[in-house]
């Protein structure tokens, strides 16, 4: 009997470490942003997430979401980005 293969954990680099925990250096550009990720062992990658336009109105729904989210959450702001991110 073969032994089925596992899924590599997506939430960890490839040497194990979580990915979590990985340096994050932001770019952003007139119309994007770029999180390029460097972990301890020097793996590297790049998320590119399109920027929420400034000039776009935000309801005071929204607002109130946002603060009850962040009212309950503990974390470092990487681990904020990372956990609503569209991926």
């Amino acid at each position: 009997m073969q032994k089925s293969k596992l899924e590599p954990d997506r939430g960890k680099c490839a040497c194990g470490r979580r990915k979590k925990d990985a340096y994050v250096y932001i770019y952003r550009s007139h119309q994007d942003r770029y999180l390029f990720h460097r972990c301890e062992c020097g793996t590297e990658w790049t998320e590119h997430r399109m920027d929420v336009d400034p000039a776009e109105p935000v309801s005071s729904d929204e607002v109130i979401e946002v603060h009850k989210r962040l009212a309950k959450f503990e974390g470092s702001i990487a681990e904020l980005l990372e956990q609503h991110s569209p991926n």
